[in-house]
């Protein structure tokens, strides 16, 4: 973590930081890729450098850009990688990433670019950068528009649903999480549920399934169905339940044993849709590195996963370090304090082969001027002296 990086170890990263930025600015392809390759590592355990952080974002995030939109393969999904962990990690200059990136990003992918980093990156600048419910809520039409846009090129869902569908799905239910039902607008998400239920009907793909039963489940949870209802008809709690049980039974039943991960988290959908039937809320206990974290709502949960897969093994050491991560959740790891022991117990460290006596051990340990009785009364005096000054306390 960043706090636990010596003065000489943040040296040398500013050094390596430093010399990838200029990388960057190389005209071969695997010189970029390189650099890209090493602030992800950087960022993914949390040990970017301030100081370069503070003069370099812009320069940074200038570099990035211009990988996405000019580069290809690797490197625009590393560019994009790049630029969402620093999102994650920019905390007070997030909006400032924010505003200059996605006019760009959003640019890049309505000009069908089909790489779903990319899509990540644009919804961790809009969660993270947002100023407000409305910029937040802006940037959830974007991908709404990118959602339909997608769907209309191929005329169906379940023929361009491998990756990119899914991913924007994702990101406008992880941005829809972080948002108070009561407060989305009445006119953006009129027939969102009806669109969904089309999706389920058609398609029998695991990926896009499970990213569109948890997108009508959370949409449960907000208690505002009206507003992602059509505009004649109002679809109700039981019809949502209905339809994803229906959905998942019918999908179990098939051949899709091959993916456990998809089962199990399907499984745990329709475990949520139970208690949401009773008026209950799903809770999740999580151990981060003998911390607990506790999740007491599916939005919660929601945004946990999504950020876990996005930062891979980083997520834990994000979450010990970075407040920004800390506060999505409210969680505050406890702080070990070591004090130092003002008892002490004598001790000797001492070789003793096989050959050693009962009498060299007795001369060791037993006499009154053996190392280990001097050492004894050495600190009794120690000991004692501290408790005349009132400097051990019960």
């Amino acid at each position: 973590m960043e706090g636990h990086i010596t003065d000489s170890r943040k040296k040398i990263l500013l050094g390596y930081f430093e010399a990838n930025l200029e990388k960057l600015f190389d005209k071969r392809v695997s010189e970029r890729v390189r650099a890209l390759t090493f602030n992800i590592q950087a960022f993914t355990t949390n040990q970017q450098h301030p100081k370069f952080m503070e003069d370099n974002l812009i320069t940074l995030l200038d570099r990035c850009l211009i990988s996405v939109t000019k580069g290809s393969g690797d490197e625009v999904s590393l560019a994009a990688n790049t630029i969402g962990l620093m999102a994650v990690t920019a905390a007070d200059r997030a909006h400032e990433l924010y505003v200059e990136s996605l006019p760009v990003l959003f640019k890049v992918l309505n000009h069908g670019s089909s790489c779903s980093k990319i899509i990540e990156c644009t919804t961790l600048l809009a969660f993270f950068g947002a100023k407000n419910c409305e910029e937040t809520e802006n940037s959830m039409q974007q991908i709404w528009e990118l959602i339909h846009k997608i769907s209309v090129s191929t005329g169906n869902a379940n023929k361009h649903s491998s990756s990119i569908l899914p991913a924007a799905i994702s990101a406008w239910t992880f941005l829809l999480a972080s948002m108070d039902g009561r407060r989305l607008s009445y006119k953006y998400w009129r027939g969102v549920i009806s669109y969904f239920f089309g999706i389920l009907e058609e398609m029998d793909e695991e990926a896009l399934g499970l990213a569109v039963c948890e997108t009508l489940t959370l949409i449960l949870e907000t208690d505002s169905l009206e507003k992602f209802s059509d505009r004649c008809s109002n679809i109700n709690k039981d019809e949502i339940i209905e339809k994803l049980k229906n959905f998942i039974l019918k999908f179990r039943e098939q051949d899709h044993d091959q993916n456990q991960d998809y089962n199990e988290e399907l499984d745990f959908i329709y475990d949520v849709i139970n208690l949401f039937e009773d008026d209950d809320c799903p809770q999740a206990s999580i151990n981060i590195r003998g911390h607990l974290l506790t999740l007491s709502t599916y939005s919660q949960i929601i945004q946990f996963n999504y950020l876990k897969r996005f930062l891979g093994s980083g997520f834990e050491v994000h979450m010990m370090g970075n407040k920004l991560l800390q506060n999505v959740f409210d969680f505050t790891p406890k702080i070990h304090v070591h004090h130092e022991k003002l008892w002490e117990e004598p001790t000797v460290t001492y070789f003793v082969p096989e050959a050693r006596t009962k009498k060299t051990r007795q001369r060791l340990f037993m006499s009154p001027n053996s190392a280990y009785n001097k050492a004894r009364t050495q600190l009794l005096n120690k000991n004692r002296d501290l408790t005349k000054r009132g400097s051990i306390s019960e």
